[in-house]
């Protein structure tokens, strides 16, 4: 490590640490405020801790803005007053000086820039944390938008994850239940890929050939003579940028007609295609007449892998089944659940909830007073500390987020979820394959408990014989057991018949009655049908 970037990790460790002693001061302090001086003093060192990480990132410029825009994403993480300062981030970047630029083109391309385009403009109509972006005409007239990364910004991200990674250290790799080398190693492997601006040109081509039947949704095409590793160069495309709304609306485009596009055309990113644009700020998305929409910046994407969705899907049924189990099985496995979680208790308000919430009405819901709603948070609240947000739903309920401001500027009236119900239905459905995979999972658990049954009905019955048998139930209650036993009888009888036909169709084969045989044999089989039949309805 030369000495530029010695004094750049020494310069950030110093910050992180000053700010880090800072809070370990608050904590002795606490000893001797009351808790409301204790509340006011912390909301202030966050918003000044804030400010210092803001104005030190503009500063020193690269990656250390890419840390504040990730940061301020950290919504479970952070307080509000870092996340409402660090994303003024997004619009505050400094563009670098345009002969450091040049170099970087003639590095990656082994000749002038004047080679290369017909026209290349000096000042960026972009600048990003890790890279800027110029307007250029190609040899053959054509406009292009040429992304350029900052020259050496490999290794000033590798010198910051270094840094990083050693306050990690320093803290042990956690702050109260929360996993900071996951954190780190998430924040390096986005930023990491960020650099490869082939991958960034691969995304740009797989959003092109999902959106290629709709031509309300232009993605540049990537012109690949014109792009290397460090270097991309997209067609040049105009716009309005949607944050403009005075613009649009006095364009006369529709912004309500713009609001729907913008949530059809996520909503089939996320719940169709299973990869979305996760960076939706203002500068990345345009509208032309149409409406029409325009992404640029394909750095930061998510794509949701097959085994997520099928998560999601199992949550989902799991809540309308009221299957407590199974949603936070689901909800562990989508790496919602840390070590160390009370599984008793969390089970316990899971099903809660489902039974108080899952099937109320609006007209309910609205009369709920501040105490049922007090009574609820302080059981969530015991739960919640052990729950985090992975990084995969972070960056997914960020973008949700962006798009939900922009929307409400262009039209308040509109609510983008609603929007997107149809894609969402559609989504949870699955494939067929896990349809009948669940299908079947569900017969075989009805099965085991129909098998259960016999030993449970003994053990019923003896309770009852030695006097230990103690029920309370609500009329409702005793009108489904009943209804359930009725179920469950004819079931039974028709599994008898099953069994007794199958058995019979055995007996004509031996005697050599064939026609006997087949009769029984196709008996059992309708018998057998429609006992899975009745056991499903029950």
């Amino acid at each position: 490590m030369n000495i530029q970037y010695t004094r750049r990790f020494l310069k950030g460790f110093f910050i992180a640490t000053r700010i880090f002693l800072s809070y370990k001061f608050m904590d002795i302090l606490g000893f001797v405020l009351s808790s409301e001086r204790k509340k006011r003093y912390t909301g202030k060192l966050h918003k000044k801790n804030a400010s210092v990480i803001r104005e030190k990132a503009i500063e020193m410029k690269g990656v250390m803005i890419k840390v504040g825009q990730f940061l301020s994403s950290r919504i479970d993480v952070l307080p509000d007053e870092y996340t409402e300062e660090l994303s003024q981030l997004q619009d505050q970047v400094p563009p670098h000086d345009f002969n450091e630029i040049r170099i970087q083109l003639m590095n990656e391309f082994n000749q002038s820039p004047e080679d290369i385009f017909s026209s290349l403009d000096k000042e960026p109509i972009a600048a990003a944390s890790l890279g800027q972006v110029h307007r250029a005409v190609l040899k053959d007239g054509q406009l292009a938008a040429v992304k350029i990364q900052y020259p050496g910004i490999e290794k000033i991200i590798e010198t910051d994850i270094k840094m990083f990674g050693i306050l990690v250290t320093i803290m042990r790799g956690r702050y109260g239940n929360i996993n900071l080398r996951i954190l780190h190693e998430e924040f390096a492997r986005i930023v990491r890929s960020e650099l490869d601006y082939i991958q960034e040109g691969k995304n740009a081509e797989r959003f092109r050939k999902n959106f290629k039947d709709d031509d309300r949704i232009i993605i540049p095409s990537v012109k690949w003579d014109f792009t290397r590793e460090r270097v991309l160069t997209l067609e040049f495309v105009g716009g309005i940028k949607i944050s403009e709304s005075n613009t649009i609306k006095s364009s006369g485009i529709d912004s309500k007609e713009t609001v729907n596009l913008v949530a059809e055309v996520y909503s089939k990113m996320i719940f169709i295609h299973g990869f979305f644009h996760g960076d939706p700020h203002p500068g990345n998305i345009f509208v032309m007449e149409g409406p029409k929409l325009v992404f640029v910046d394909f750095g930061m994407v998510q794509a949701i892998p097959q085994k997520l969705k099928r998560d999601l899907r199992t949550f989902a049924n799991s809540i309308v089944e009221r299957d407590s189990a199974r949603i936070i099985d689901s909800m562990e496995r989508m790496g919602f659940i840390i070590e160390g979680v009370d599984y008793s208790a969390l089970s316990d308000v899971t099903q809660s909830m489902l039974d108080k919430y899952r099937d109320i009405t609006p007209a309910e819901l609205k009369a709920l007073t501040i105490d049922d709603i007090s009574e609820e948070m302080e059981k969530v609240l015991d739960i919640i500390k052990y729950l985090q947000i992975p990084n995969n739903f972070i960056l997914l309920g960020r973008t949700i987020g962006i798009l939900n401001g922009l929307s409400f500027s262009l039209n308040p009236e509109i609510n983008i979820i609603e929007i997107g119900k149809p894609y969402i239905k559609e989504f949870l459905k699955g494939s067929r394959e896990e349809q009948i995979e669940h299908l079947l999972i569900d017969i075989r658990e009805k099965v085991l408990k129909l098998w259960e049954l016999p030993s449970q009905l003994h053990e019923f019955l003896s309770k009852a014989n030695r006097g230990e048998l103690s029920l309370k139930l609500a009329k409702s209650e005793m009108q489904e057991i009943t209804g359930q036993s009725k179920s469950m009888q004819k079931v039974m009888m028709l599994v008898i018949l099953t069994v007794t036909t199958a058995a019979s169709s055995l007996f004509f084969i031996a005697l050599g009655n064939n026609t006997m045989s087949l009769i029984t044999a196709g008996g059992a089989v309708i018998l057998g049908l429609l006992s899975v039949f009745r056991l499903m309805r029950s």
